[in-house]
């Protein structure tokens, strides 16, 4: 027998890399029947523990190091050896989303970003790879530099929803003033006719029908114009929302990915506004007293001298559209994830819509 005396045993330290393929592998036929991915109350994808054997817990985090998912008691077990503290913690993910953190090539994750390039590396690329020489920094780098464009994304979509609310004031303005002008020339033409009603009641009846089918048509341009208002704005505060809440994202993968989709949804808005401003008119005295002195002679002259008024209340409004805030730097030049998932993109995403198709306004 041999009879050298052993010192005293070492610490022995889990591999969690073979225990998880082991563990996979005898528990294949249970969860199978089970099915892996199993769906919350809300809708939301449940990873299951991969060191839990009889009853999977959920996994609060999944390791890209160890490549596993693990629930918060195998959590505590994991960050508990010393050597296990540096590995990169997300967010619960299945394999598939694993994979795309991986380098096509080395197989490697993707720690890194090439400048050069624009596109995600591992740090085998930077080193024996295609990027070797470029320009390499980390994620968290690229994520800072993301977070400047960020802010001021968040900066720039909060004028345009003060943009759109104070278009809609001045709106809202411009309509109380028609139906003031309407209301006001209703009263003059009123009493005008009510002096000469024997020789003038059915032209008083057909220029007030022109007035009225005036003014409907233009509060309906002003209607036209509050709806369309009001949707961009309710489309800028929506895209404000998703951004307030994009900025609760601490992954820099899964934000410069959702950060780069909102980015281009915001791109392919329209936010222009279109005010209407409404000029107040009345009859003047002058025209009145002609009226009143020329009533035999005014009878036979009152159609043309009506159009001119009529032609003032058609004209009374004016259009006036303000651009919306641009900056150069916010059409994204350089998102890792707009050249990494490129094709991705172009397959799953229906063509993108520009403004509001083929509606435009004459302005004056």
């Amino acid at each position: 027998m041999c009879k050298i005396q052993l010192g005293p045993f070492l610490e022995l330290h889990k591999n969690f890399q073979l225990c998880s393929i082991v563990e996979k592998f005898q528990t294949a036929s249970s969860k199978g029947k089970q099915g892996k991915e199993k769906a919350s109350p809300q809708g939301k994808e449940i990873i299951p523990c991969d060191f839990c054997l009889e009853q999977p817990h959920t996994a609060v985090k999944t390791c890209l190091t160890c490549e596993v998912s693990l629930c918060q008691a195998h959590l505590s077990k994991h960050n508990a050896k010393a050597a296990q503290k540096d590995h990169v913690l997300v967010e619960p993910s299945d394999n598939s989303s694993l994979q795309e953190r991986k380098c096509g090539e080395h197989g490697k994750l993707l720690e890194c970003y090439c400048e050069d390039d624009l596109i995600f590396v591992c740090v085998m690329c930077s080193i024996a790879g295609s990027h070797k020489g470029h320009r390499i920094i980390t994620l968290k780098a690229e994520y800072d530099k993301e977070l400047v464009v960020f802010s001021d994304t968040m900066e720039l979509m909060q004028k345009n929803k003060s943009a759109m609310n104070k278009t809609l004031g001045e709106l809202q303005k411009s309509e109380n003033q028609l139906q003031l002008n309407k209301k006001t020339l209703d009263a003059q033409l009123s009493n005008l006719f009510k002096e000469i009603k024997a020789e003038v009641d059915q032209k008083e009846k057909q220029i007030l029908a022109d007035i009225q089918s005036s003014a409907k048509k233009q509060l309906s341009d002003i209607a036209t114009l509050k709806k369309e208002t009001e949707k961009k704005r309710d489309e800028a505060a929506k895209d404000l929302q998703d951004l307030q809440m994009l900025r609760a994202q601490t992954d820099p993968f899964q934000f410069l990915r959702e950060f780069k989709l909102a980015q281009d949804r915001i791109n392919n808005q329209d936010f222009s506004t279109d005010s209407m401003e409404v000029l107040a008119l009345q009859l003047d005295q002058a025209t009145i007293a002609a009226a009143r002195s020329w009533t035999q002679q005014y009878i036979s002259n009152l159609d043309s001298l009506m159009q001119a008024v009529h032609s003032q209340f058609i004209n009374q409004t004016r259009r006036n559209r303000a651009a919306p805030d641009f900056r150069d730097h916010f059409h994204y030049q350089g998102n890792p994830y707009h050249i990494f998932f490129k094709q991705q993109q172009q397959q799953q995403q229906p063509p993108p819509m520009f403004g509001f198709g083929n509606l435009h306004f004459s302005r004056k």
